[in-house]
């Protein structure tokens, strides 16, 4: 698994699923599976991250699998992700705990993901939140994957009304909060 990435990154709230599988499906995407995230964003005690739509510090259980990352918001497309593979997820929250870091939410989702060449698609059914879909590509961001990017977003009928800018999961459900 890399360490560091670039994630160049749109998400759209949509309201049928299936009419988008169909649509993704129908442009050569290959279903890659399906999984049950539930991630777990942390403050450190010296730092409240909550709300910055800055950084992130997140612990993902995903079918068994944790992963630890550390996200900067570079811009309302780009995030700088640092990974890494945890064996133990209770362990480590337990870790996180006795170091005082605080939880700031959980998100809990079931994700649909489909891929093509270097783009992939995620069909996300967010618990409180509702369906979203996320077109991403990891890498350099040039006029080309910004093509791609804009013909899915058309072929695909997304409109500008629902696309989510520069919040992520976390963000939308402590806004729903308030």
């Amino acid at each position: 698994m890399k360490n560091q990435n670039i994630e160049n990154e749109v998400k759209f709230k949509i309201k049928s699923v299936t009419e988008v599988k169909k649509k993704v499906l129908s442009q050569g995407f290959l279903f890659g599976g399906e999984s049950y995230q539930e991630d777990h964003y942390f403050s450190p005690f010296h730092k409240n991250f909550a709300g910055t739509k800055k950084y992130y510090l997140r612990l993902r259980n995903k079918n068994d699998k944790c992963i630890f990352a550390y996200h900067i918001v570079k811009n309302n497309l780009q995030t700088k992700e640092f990974e890494v593979g945890i064996d133990s997820f209770d362990i480590f929250y337990n870790i996180m705990k006795l170091l005082d870091f605080k939880i700031d939410c959980i998100v809990k989702k079931n994700r649909l993901t489909y891929k093509k060449n270097d783009i992939k698609i995620m069909i996300d059914s967010v618990e409180k939140l509702g369906n979203f879909i996320e077109i991403e590509y990891c890498g350099r961001f040039t006029k080309k994957i910004k093509n791609k990017f804009s013909n899915l977003i058309k072929i695909f009928n997304l409109k500008n009304k629902d696309l989510i800018k520069g919040m992520g999961y976390p963000d939308l459900l402590m806004n729903k909060k308030l």
